[in-house]
């Protein structure tokens, strides 16, 4: 049974006569149901420990109470059902019959999914909490991979026997395959870390410890066997970190040949490296070690036993049983995050993300919600952010402070968007079909997986200021030799390395110039962005300059960046905008050319510019907005009916809206009157401005 504050120590067992028991830890049975007709072949406890499903030789497949009493019969299906799953959030039963893997929700009147999984009958299922994906393994001696929509992730070669035991890891990151006289563990994508044969015949159950490291297993000659994970392996740039079975972890760094070894009184449980710092974890005690020093770490006891690390430049999230720490490189304690709902056994590096400023994980109990949180008071900021989609990936930038923070998005339809941490209001779409993705470490450049193409980002947030751009600012990279199931594992400086399907490590290199366009652009050097471009002659980089330059309001390097790329209509538009007299004017206009009319308008309308927020509105079309600020404000009424006038005389319409007719018969419009108060509006602005 899983471990519940204040539940008792139980366990279940299925039995060939088709009942199951419950029995205590001590060994008294508790309570004996009749479950089934024939053997019991599966029997699971669910997440929270309330309830028990069991699948049978008869087929049906059942749902129990804690105490032994039925709830409800799933299912029943014409052959033997061999291994029943919960899903994560214990809504959905997962079960297998015959070649198919079926899906269906314990709540009456929800569709079935089901999909042909083996072509042999699936014998074993285990499906993930952390990273929620399926786990099967069928009599075609393979395992596979699956998303809960039926979505094949990973397929393996055959293998020499059929697969008679499936099992993940606690921490979602390995996953143990079982078969005749063979153990072997995988990553959480799919390839093979290592294969052992042991003498236990048939593998036919495999089980972890809580902490990851140690699993047991149970073979058909009566063996049990037990197995500890070793020569766990870590990289960071030139930096190599490795624990062996002496929980001894050996620091090589390639680039200076140099090597520490650090020693550990009691089992290492959780290891991470990334920015010059490696966090290592036992189930009491945390040691945060400096690139600088790796003989002097600070140490710090834990509560609770960790079980995941998350890193940024500046500090890292410790995630136990009760919430998320975090905690800078000195071993000081900056906050603690928790608030009602929070399941931190859901969380991954693909869920939780952390920077500077913030801290920011998908809402396991609703997989379409990000939270941000602030790293110093551990405090939410701002108003859950809701995604159309189930959110499956999430990352945010490293660079810049809390305005500028934004958060990469990857839904359950591989589509990647960007969003900004404060600032929600919009979200756009980056890309399609994506499968990997990841921040540069040093600027704001995003990196994608795209149909066997590396897609460099070189300025995503060019959709918040221009997003016919953004095809423009793409550097794509062929990447035949990725393969299928590739993921990317790192991107630093203008390196990139992406991880392939059979675990080897393919490392490309990408264009070095956006990095060098970016350190100008962070110090505001035009000059020296503008002589870069022009050196390299690319129009990729052109055209991130101009996003660049447009959000940090240099019009004139906007100018020359777009006609670059001979963006001739904007060009044009960009130099009305610098003809314009002052800066409320040229904020209004630029957040118009950013295509949001409805930011231009409150500038304009904060500012008492009234004639400029009506003139706004005709151009957009709005009149009906366009007169009710002229009738507001007493002012410019005769200015709108005649350009409506004006505009329905060029279109041969004749008038249609009643308040534009009565108006229309209540002041006399006039042209010269008209365009002698515009004049005026005009000069008073000059005015104000050379005063200013």
């Amino acid at each position: 049974m899983p471990n519940q504050k204040g539940s008792d120590n139980l366990f279940a067992i299925g039995c060939a006569d088709g009942f199951f028991r419950i029995v205590s830890e001590t060994g008294r049975e508790e309570k004996r149901v009749q479950a089934h007709r024939g053997a019991v072949i599966s029997v699971r406890w669910s997440l929270d420990g309330s309830a028990i499903a069991s699948a049978g030789e008869d087929g049906s497949v059942k749902v129990w109470s804690r105490s032994g009493m039925l709830r409800s019969t799933l299912t029943q299906m014409p052959h033997a059902v061999y291994s029943v799953v919960w899903s994560p959030d214990c809504e959905h039963l997962l079960f297998a019959c015959g070649r198919k893997i079926h899906l269906k929700s314990i709540q009456a009147g929800h569709k079935q999914v089901e999909w042909k999984a083996h072509d042999g009958i699936v014998i074993q299922l285990d499906w993930s909490v952390v990273n929620n994906i399926i786990l099967s393994g069928g009599e075609d001696c393979k395992y596979k991979l699956w998303d809960w929509y039926g979505r094949l992730l990973f397929s393996s070669a055959p293998l020499d026997h059929v697969v008679t035991a499936v099992a993940w890891s606690p921490t979602g990151k390995y996953f143990a395959v079982g078969s005749f006289n063979a153990l072997k563990l995988c990553d959480r994508t799919g390839w093979s870390y290592c294969r052992e044969s042991p003498e236990t015949g048939s593998i036919f159950s495999i089980s972890w410890c809580n902490d990851g490291t140690q699993l047991a297993c149970g073979g058909g000659n009566g063996t049990v066997l037990f197995a500890s994970l070793v020569d766990r392996t870590l990289s960071w740039q030139n930096t190599d970190v490795t624990l062996d079975e002496d929980n001894t972890v050996t620091v090589h760094d390639i680039l200076n040949e140099t090597k520490e070894e650090l020693d550990f009184r009691d089992r290492v449980t959780e290891m991470s490296l990334a920015h010059g710092a490696l966090v290592v974890t036992t189930n009491n005690q945390c040691f945060v070690y400096q690139q600088s020093s790796w003989n002097t770490p600070h140490v710090e006891d834990l509560k609770e036993p960790p079980i995941l690390i998350v890193q940024c430049t500046h500090h890292f999230a410790l995630v136990d049983s009760v919430g998320i720490q975090v905690i800078n490189y000195d071993g000081r304690i900056l906050s603690t995050i928790k608030f009602s709902g929070l399941c931190t056994e859901y969380l991954n590096h693909h869920t939780l993300c952390i920077c500077r400023d913030a801290v920011c994980l998908v809402d396991s109990s609703s997989q379409k919600q990000i939270r941000v949180f602030d790293v110093y008071s551990g405090r939410q900021m701002g108003q859950p952010i809701l995604h159309k989609l189930d959110i499956v990936h999430i990352s945010m930038n490293q660079q810049g402070t809390g305005a500028d923070r934004k958060i990469a998005i990857l839904d359950k339809n591989k589509d990647l968007y960007l969003t900004k941490a404060m600032h929600a209001d919009r979200s756009e779409k980056l890309g399609a079909m994506v499968d990997s993705f990841m921040w540069n470490d040093s600027t704001d450049m995003l990196i994608a997986l795209i149909d066997d193409k590396l897609i460099i980002y070189i300025y995503p947030s060019v959709v918040f200021v221009d997003k016919d751009l953004l095809p423009k600012t793409l550097y794509p990279k062929a990447c035949n030799d990725a393969g299928k199931y590739a993921q990317i594992v790192a991107f630093y400086g203008a390196h990139c390395v992406i991880r392939r399907a059979d675990g080897a490590d393919l490392a490309v290199m990408t264009t070095p110039y956006p990095q060098i366009l970016y350190q100008h652009f962070e110090k505001g050097q035009w000059e020296q962005t503008i002589r870069l471009c022009r050196h390299v002659k690319s129009p990729e980089l052109w055209a991130s300059l101009a996003a660049m330059a447009m959000s940090a309001r240099a019009l004139e390097t906007v100018e020359i960046a777009l006609a670059a790329i001979e963006e001739v209509d904007k060009v044009q538009f960009v130099a009305h905008i610098n003809k314009l007299p002052d800066d409320i004017l040229r904020s209004a206009e630029l957040a118009l050319f950013c295509k949001r009319p409805e930011e231009a308008l409150t500038i304009l309308a904060q500012n008492k510019r009234i004639y400029r927020a009506i003139k706004m509105n005709i151009r957009l079309h709005r009149w009906s907005d366009a007169l009710e600020l002229a009738l507001k404000h007493q002012t410019h009424v005769d200015t709108v009916l005649a350009y409506r006038q004006q505009h329905l005389a060029q279109m041969k319409h004749m008038e249609t809206n009643e308040q534009f007719k009565q108006w229309a018969q209540q002041v006399e419009v006039d042209w010269d009157t008209v365009k002698k108060k515009i004049a005026m509006e005009k000069d008073a602005e000059l005015r104000n401005a050379e005063a200013d």
